[in-house]
């Protein structure tokens, strides 16, 4: 842990100069996976202050189904999941720095399915702003259902890994660093061209 505040301070402190930051493994590490999870959630473009309550609710119902199943709570029929208001605040402050203004639910339903597509993210480029915030692009890579290539591994390992990865598209975002984690303020991304 020590290792992680140290690494996200000293991006911090190179946020006092503008322009691109080169990142040590670690930080990238740390980014690849804090992105992925938008990815995966099939996050909707938002910028400033269109951050609506259904953007937050949808991510977060999404990002609890499939990273923290096990902590939802099965319906009877076994054909959905629930998830508190409480857990779902907890997604949006952690990612968001913000709750849902106003809760219309205790709980929330989310549909059970399966086979879905393994869907990750990795930055090509972070770089401070003159406001102390962190533009960030990147790539999103995409397999078929049953895939597990390692998501901070290049197309040279996942080919001798037998893994099938293709790029899904392309996303841009702006972050601010709030002490060892990071704050999502924009987001976007182009679907990748097929030729």
């Amino acid at each position: 842990m020590k290792s992680i505040t140290a690494c996200c301070l000293a991006v911090v402190s190179m946020a006092a100069v503008a322009g691109p930051i080169q990142l040590n493994p670690v930080q990238k590490k740390k980014l690849d996976t804090f992105f992925s999870n938008f990815s995966e959630a099939n996050l909707g473009r938002f910028s400033g202050l269109g951050l609506s309550d259904d953007l937050l609710l949808n991510f977060s119902l999404r990002h609890l189904y499939i990273n923290k199943f096990k902590s939802l709570k099965p319906t009877k029929d076994g054909n959905s999941v629930t998830a508190s208001a409480e857990q779902v605040d907890a997604v949006t402050q952690r990612f968001f720095g913000k709750n849902i203004s106003s809760h219309k639910k205790k709980a929330y339903s989310i549909e059970c399915a399966d086979g879905e597509s393994y869907i990750f993210s990795q930055i090509i480029g972070f770089e401070a702003t003159d406001k102390g915030l962190f533009k960030v692009n990147g790539t999103i890579y995409m397999t078929g259902s049953g895939g597990t290539p390692d998501p901070h591994g290049n197309p040279a390992s996942w080919k001798q890994a037998g893994e099938e990865v293709e790029v899904a598209g392309t996303f841009s975002a702006v972050v601010r660093a709030e002490g060892d984690r990071y704050i999502l303020l924009e987001y976007a991304t182009a679907d990748s061209v097929k030729k």
